[in-house]
């Protein structure tokens, strides 16, 4: 059995605590053998919870010195493609967390250097490896719904409006908005799920005081995507009351996928659910002639019976997405992805979220930025 796969984390905030399950759950597989950060007690603090002995204050130091094959990257957005290109011209593998970099140009040097050093870098979409996500995409491949005609994918909250004063994802010089925040996980899901975009037209809008440098809190989009399929893409934070918070719908010629809203739950499961539960329909050719049936009998101005406007009005039933069939090594989404980016690692096989994928997820949403900009529909090949 291979040996496992030394791995130095940078950045040791809220979202490394999720990736810190992985090393602690798989370490035959993956060990993580140092940890780095700029503010030395959080370093401690994570390094004391990892098991790990080695510190660092200083990236270029930890590749330097640190015995480790490649890097977790878990810091603000901004400094992602820099952190990146000097792990990978080191010659270390890569793991990035979304989204892969603040500017589209540092996304596209993030993977020249990973191709001109022979490395692998991915991409921490992690909803791909969730259950839910595998069941659906297998739901649609397997040709369930049809021709994929539309989707849609709503994140909505005014939790961006109330966040600490400095926090970063209020800023857009450091890579913050509600798009490369929140909204690139649900427009990289629905890639996975559709393919990728073709053409965007967007506005997008910094409303509130608080959010600089052009930072986004309202966008509102519409996508084409390549199979002829129309998306609708609403995201805000700067709604502080809604019925929903976030959800995505694919709709096809013969049925739809939707999301539900997590429970309470649900909410406080480990890693925290974005979506509750998934719910598929199909179509119902016995009721839809049914329907038809009772539309088109008797006089045009036949007076409706409560069961003919009860058979008229009958909608598809909706229900739960089996999940439990899949090729996934846990339920937890954080373990699954790691644990595929030591595979590529070591296969040499390209991440289903590697850098070359994800470059058209980031292209969505510049795309979107740029046609707020000219008020021109954007094609993503020009980008």
């Amino acid at each position: 059995m291979a040996a496992p796969m030394k791995v130095g984390l940078i950045g040791t905030g809220g979202i490394s605590n999720r990736h810190m399950i992985p090393y602690l759950e798989r370490p035959d597989r993956v060990q993580l053998t140092a940890v780095c950060d700029i503010v030395e007690p959080l370093a401690q603090e994570y390094a004391k919870k990892a098991g790990v002995d080695e510190i660092y204050l200083d990236f270029e130091e930890m590749l330097q010195k640190a015995d480790i094959d490649a890097v977790d990257i878990c810091t603000g957005h901004s400094s992602h493609a820099p952190l990146a290109i000097a792990a990978a011209n080191a010659g270390k593998h890569v793991i990035v967390e979304k989204a892969m970099a603040h500017t589209l140009q540092g996304c596209k040097d993030m993977i020249a250097a990973a191709d001109e050093a022979g490395v692998t870098l991915m991409v921490a979409q992690h909803l791909r490896y969730s259950p839910e996500s595998r069941a659906v995409k297998r739901f649609i491949d397997e040709g369930n719904l049809g021709e994929i005609r539309a989707v849609r994918t709503h994140t909505i909250g005014g939790g961006g409006g109330d966040r600490r004063p400095d926090d970063w994802m209020k800023d857009g010089k450091a890579g913050g908005g509600v798009m490369l925040v929140q909204s690139v996980h649900h427009l990289d899901l629905l890639r996975f799920y559709v393919g990728n975009v073709k053409r965007v037209m967007g506005l997008s809008r910094s409303i509130q005081s608080n959010f600089l440098n052009g930072a986004d809190d309202l966008v509102a989009a519409t996508l084409e995507f390549e199979n002829g399929a129309v998306g609708d893409v609403m995201a805000s934070w700067s709604t502080p009351v809604s019925p929903e918070g976030m959800s995505y719908m694919i709709f096809g010629s013969e049925g739809t996928v939707h999301s539900t809203p997590p429970t309470l739950d649900q909410s406080l499961e480990a890693p925290v659910r974005q979506f509750g539960t998934i719910m598929y329909g199909v179509r119902d050719r016995k009721r839809e002639e049914e329907q038809t049936r009772a539309m088109q009998s008797g006089p045009l101005r036949r007076p409706l019976t409560r069961e003919r406007l009860a058979l008229m009005m009958r909608r598809p039933s909706f229900q739960p997405l089996p999940t439990g069939d899949n090729d996934l090594p846990s339920d937890d989404y954080f373990i699954n992805e790691v644990l595929h980016w030591e595979e590529c690692c070591r296969t040499g096989d390209e991440p289903i979220s590697s850098g070359h994928d994800n470059l058209e997820t980031m292209k969505i949403i510049f795309g979107i930025f740029e046609s707020s900009r000219t008020g021109k529909v954007i094609d993503l090949a020009d980008l």
